[in-house]
């Protein structure tokens, strides 16, 4: 197997096939608006936060990747937690639409690319995207949590 098709494996692992975890798709799979706003006292984050932080890290990512220029509509990281205007529904459509196009780009990419550096970091492709499928996996795992703490998560889902 390739570091293309590895890549492709963690991806979908970490996006919408549960393998050791809760991929990201999955985690937020039947969560209603007031579900995804909910957060308990102490804790930083809901999961419409977390998504809304995905969706602009994810989207970055894809963008450089494109070789188009990103420019964040936020001054920090803390920022991109903040729910964005729309429904819930909308980030969850927001969400899946810029999964799919990445995971077109990974596919019809040409395995040199992986070797390219992205821009603003200067690290190979390779890298910035295995560590996003991590930091994904990292959020979804979050998710998970907040679903359990709200008595919404379907341990058939994966993670008793």
């Amino acid at each position: 197997m390739g570091t293309k098709e590895v890549l492709l494996e963690q991806f979908a692992n970490c996006y919408d096939k549960n393998e050791w975890f809760v991929a990201v798709k999955n985690a937020i799979d039947g969560v209603t608006a007031e579900q995804a706003a909910w957060k308990p006292d102490g804790v930083q984050h809901s999961i419409r936060e977390l998504l809304s932080h995905l969706i602009h890290d994810t989207n970055a990512f894809l963008q450089r990747s494109q070789g188009l220029e990103y420019k964040s509509q936020v001054a920090s990281n803390d920022e991109t937690f903040h729910s964005a205007a729309g429904s819930w529904e909308t980030d969850v459509v927001r969400f899946e639409t810029i999964m799919t196009n990445l995971r077109e780009l990974i596919q019809d990419a040409d395995e040199s690319k992986l070797d390219e550096p992205t821009p603003p970091r200067n690290e190979s492709w390779q890298n910035e995207l295995a560590n996003m499928n991590a930091h994904n996996a990292y959020h979804s795992g979050q998710i998970v949590l907040l679903r359990k703490l709200q008595q919404s998560w379907d341990a058939k889902k994966g993670v008793s």
